[in-house]
Order: C-alpha cells, then structure tokens, then sequence
C-alpha cells in the first residue's frame, strides 16, 4: 500500500490547481451553511426567556415554539432552503467526481485542463451514477428508521440499546462503507474508458489495498481533527482562529490525496 499513497501524493502536488478549488468549495459550502443555522437558531435564543426561566416560562415557551411548528408556516422557508442546500449539494458534487477521477485517469497527458475535459466527457454518467448511490444507501432507513424509532421508545436501559440499537447503526455504516466503495470502482472505471463489469472486477480483486488505504486515512483525518480540537482549546486567540481556518484546507487534501492512492491501488499503478 506504500507505493499506492506514494504515487497519489506524487499525483496531488502535480494537481495542486485541483485541490485548490475543492478546498474553495468546501469552504464556501461550510461558510453558507453556517450562516444559514445562524439564522435559524439565533432567533429562536433570542425568544427564550431571560432572566433565567422559571418552570412556567419554559412551558410558555415550548407551546409557543410548538404551535409555530404544527399550526403556522413559519419553518416552510427554511425547509425550502434545506432542499435547495442539498439540490446545489448533489449538482456540484458529480461534476467535481467526474473532473478529479478523469484527471486521475489522464494523468500521463494532463496538459492543466484536463480536469475541466473530464466535467464536459463524464458529468452525465457520473450524476447518475451519483443518484444511483445515494439512493442505494438511503433505501435501507424505510426499515431501519422504524425500527430504531420502536426500539429507541421501547428501551428500558442502556444494556437494551447496545444490544438492540447499535448493532444495526454499525451495520449500515459498514454495509454502506462497502457499498460506497463498489460504486466508487464503478466511477474509477467511467473516467478511465473501462467497462461497468470490468471496472467491479478490478475493485473486488483489489479490495483488501483500496480498503486499507481507506481505513488509514480515516484514521488520520480523525486523529488530525482530535489534534487540532485540543490545540485550539489550549492555545486560544489568534493561533486557535488560524488553526481552525487552516484544518479545511488539511481535510480537503486528505480527502483528495485518499482518492489518488485509492485509484492507484484499483488501477495497480504503484509509483
């Protein structure tokens, strides 16, 4: 698996331009969003009563927020707003796939531009493909969101929720996990010309490095959000408002640099 993360660092610094742009695009998308929670919850601190609430000035203030939610519209533009977050979320999330993983595939001849090329050749496939997955993995929660709702009301201790709970919750991630992967294989094989039966059978004989290489840099996007976490509770100020600018830029890298050795190891092109 070394020779697979070495040759997509190899691949990152030679696509600098690319992972410029995705850290601009998750900055933007966490900026919007932030704002728009702001929105929502800053209000909502502002009608809870002040001084410090008494038993009946709370209730007071949970019939009203109740009566807001089931008898006006008062939250219709705000679920507007969340279904058109998520419209702009699953627009743009194919066309920067099919961009990355074609610069992947037409490595050898990138001449600067290939990531648009691959946005103009594959943005088609790879948004089906992208609505295709998510709704593989959302299908399972018609079942799964019943039940933990039955077991979550019906639990008379944590012992029952470990047993009756978790398990599944493990389940899904992992079934989802894999299943993610299988479609990744799928759009690894659309960017590099190859066929749809090829393309899994290349990632089921080369699951075991490509989920390897997964499960490292999981790792160490975790470890280095733990780190940065408790560097900005230590060190306050300037320095924790740097460091936590700074971490999407880190997270965006991490996220590309994971993808690169990933596609290495399916297409068995060690550096």
């Amino acid at each position: 698996m070394k020779g697979y993360i070495h040759a997509g660092w190899s691949w990152c610094k030679s696509h600098i331009y690319i992972w410029v742009m995705l850290f601009l695009y998750q900055l933007l998308w966490g900026f919007f969003l932030y704002r728009f929670l702001e929105s929502l919850i800053v209000p909502l601190l502002h009608r809870y009563p002040n001084p410090a609430p008494t038993e009946l000035s709370t209730q007071l203030f949970m019939m009203e927020s109740q009566f807001l939610l089931t008898k006006t519209n008062y939250v219709t533009p705000y679920l507007w707003a969340i279904v058109g977050f998520i419209a702009v979320r699953m627009l743009f999330t194919p066309l920067i796939q099919a961009g990355t993983y074609y610069a992947m595939a037409h490595h050898r001849n990138d001449s600067g531009l290939t990531f648009f090329r691959g946005i103009a050749a594959s943005w088609k496939k790879m948004s089906l493909i992208y609505i295709l997955e998510t709704l593989v993995l959302l299908a399972p929660a018609y079942w799964i969101i019943p039940y933990l709702a039955t077991k979550l009301s019906s639990s008379l201790g944590w012992q029952a929720l470990l047993t009756g709970v978790l398990p599944v919750v493990i389940g899904w991630v992992i079934g989802g996990w894999i299943v993610h992967h299988l479609f990744l294989f799928w759009q690894f094989g659309v960017s590099s010309d190859t066929s749809f039966i090829q393309s899994l059978k290349l990632g089921c004989i080369r699951a075991l490095p490509v989920l390897g290489i997964s499960l490292i840099f999981m790792g160490v996007s975790l470890l280095s959000s733990i780190l940065v976490t408790a560097a900005a509770m230590f060190w306050t100020g300037m320095t924790a408002l740097i460091l936590q600018q700074a971490f999407p830029a880190l997270r965006a890298l991490l996220k590309l640099w994971s993808l690169s050795s990933r596609y290495h190891a399916w297409e068995n092109t060690p550096e």
